[in-house]
């Protein structure tokens, strides 16, 4: 019988070994963690995230509303947490950082997130994901599934839910729904906290003329007693000054 393929496993073994044994040592750079932080932008919240990319050394910055872009960065090779910003995905903001620098400084708390172009420059504050502060991450109360009636601007009523829900600036899963006649649905982005509340992104759905005129809009919410406050940012002519929900039955 050949002893070959016996062999070549322990060979095989043998090479992946201290591989094994660093990721072992180092979890992060097993399994690289994002980064969530929150810029402030025309005095509203607006979510950045540092998105490691599966299967290589490239980052992705994510920035949120109203930016709502991305940079990619690599490594210099000029020490750790030294990247160069190779690409935008297109926007003004975005675009003024390519070509550019990034410095991602984690011995801070939080770390430090710097950005170079030219004279141009931006330092914001990151921290790893699920790690932030409470003041810096959603409220714990505000998750779930709430619901009201809601009269139009032309006097007629509909069904309003909205489903909260993430933890970090930029996270997603948060939804806001009409019943009939709209009958229509649009994501949500947790894009940070203010004094007056926190505020989510009205990303695109799944269409409709009333859904679509909120595309680009916040919704501002706050618990008000055993329910939730909502209103639209800029207004619409709807929920002025705030819609009162309650939470859904389960």
């Amino acid at each position: 019988m050949s002893t070959h393929p016996v062999s070549s496993r322990w060979a095989l073994l043998a090479l992946f070994a201290p591989l094994l044994a660093h990721a072992q040592a180092n979890p992060d750079a097993a399994t690289p963690t994002p980064w969530a932080g929150v810029d402030i932008v025309d005095g509203r919240p607006s979510s950045v995230r540092l998105l490691p990319q599966p299967g290589s050394d490239t980052l992705q910055i994510v920035f949120g509303q109203p930016r709502n872009c991305r940079v990619e960065a690599r490594p210099t090779g000029g020490g750790a947490g030294r990247y160069e910003l190779t690409g935008s995905s297109g926007g003004r903001y975005c675009n003024q950082w390519y070509p550019g620098r990034m410095t991602l400084d984690a011995d801070t708390s939080p770390a430090r997130l710097q950005l170079r172009s030219g004279a141009r420059e931006a330092n914001l504050p990151l921290w790893k994901a699920a790690q932030g502060q409470a003041a810096d991450t959603l409220n714990a109360a505000l998750d779930g599934r709430w619901t009201t009636i809601v009269q139009t601007t032309d006097g007629a009523e509909v069904d309003l839910a909205v489903q909260l829900a993430g933890r970090d600036p930029g996270d997603t899963g948060g939804n806001l729904v009409y019943g009939s006649p709209r009958n229509c649905r649009l994501p949500l982005r947790f894009e940070g906290n203010a004094a007056d509340g926190a505020w989510f992104a009205v990303l695109p759905g799944n269409g409709g003329a009333i859904c679509d005129r909120l595309v680009g809009r916040w919704l501002v919410v706050q618990p008000r007693g055993e329910g939730i406050a909502v209103r639209i940012d800029p207004g619409n002519g709807e929920c002025t000054p705030g819609c009162l929900l309650g939470r859904a039955a389960r």
